[in-house]
């Protein structure tokens, strides 16, 4: 039996807050510091609450993950 795309396991607002966020994280070498992720999905209109429960239902799942302090991407959703 196959398992269903990661992304149907995603509440809605986390997808959103995934999408917003990949491209800031593409656009870097090493990753992005949570603080900047931070900052970057409030200036994009996410409710502060939302951004931290957002990345830690992320990294948690295995979408992100953290390597010196710098939020990277899995493989898998590059």
């Amino acid at each position: 039996m196959e398992n269903p795309p990661p992304s149907q396991s995603l509440p809605a607002y986390t997808e959103e807050v995934l999408e917003a966020l990949k491209p800031e994280i593409e656009s870097t070498a090493n990753g992005l510091p949570r603080d900047q992720a931070e900052t970057y999905l409030d200036s994009a209109g996410f409710e502060p609450a939302t951004v931290d429960t957002a990345l830690d239902h992320l990294l948690n799942n295995g979408y992100i993950y953290i390597v010196n302090d710098q939020i990277r991407l899995t493989e898998s959703n590059l």
